[in-house]
């Protein structure tokens, strides 16, 4: 099973969930955040000459620019997020029911974010990408009507848009321990 999306599954999750925040808008922004911040820091600096009076000035008009994006949206009294990733997730409850994952949208709302981690590895060019794993917990039905967890994995390579959806759960990893008693 193997489901492409071109989201973040989880941050759509938590779209839906949680209300509308400057922090929502600056997760769902992070392209913008990072092309206005870099083009703004340039300006600043080709103006100061110095550092720290960039960074300072840039501080104040990054928070602007973020602050006159919430004041729209609150004025609007729409949170498009909320509904561009209601009609994602509704999309993605047929691809799973597809896939034999038997789980609705409210159940999809419930679901939980287990493990996230990050490996560097070689692509077919022999280029290093860093790689995102997500284990999310999902709660489904099963043939008698009783809730049973699915661990989906997503695997996303930072700077793509695809996000891979699959089954699977995080591996433990056995860690030394260290005993404070002497022999």
């Amino acid at each position: 099973m193997k489901i492409i999306i071109n989201y973040d599954f989880f941050n759509a999750i938590l779209d839906v969930n949680e209300k509308l925040t400057p922090m929502k808008i600056v997760r769902n922004n992070k392209k913008l955040l990072i092309k206005y911040c870099s083009m703004f820091f340039l300006l600043n600096y080709g103006i100061t000459r110095s550092i720290p009076r960039c960074l300072f000035i840039l501080m104040f008009q990054s928070s602007g620019f973020f602050a006159a994006h919430y004041v729209h949206a609150k004025n609007d009294d729409t949170d498009i997020y909320k509904k561009v990733s209601i009609i994602r997730l509704i999309k993605l409850v047929s691809d799973l029911k597809d896939q034999n994952i038997n789980t609705d949208y409210d159940s999809l709302l419930n679901s939980e974010l287990l493990e996230r981690k990050y490996k560097v590895q070689l692509n077919e060019n022999k280029i290093p990408e860093l790689m995102e794993e997500k284990y999310i917990l999902v709660p489904t039905n099963d043939f008698n009507n009783n809730i049973k967890n699915v661990s989906i994995k997503q695997e996303h390579i930072i700077g793509s848009t695809d996000y891979v959806l699959s089954i699977g759960s995080p591996k433990k990893e056995l860690k030394l321990a260290y005993s404070n008693s002497s022999i």
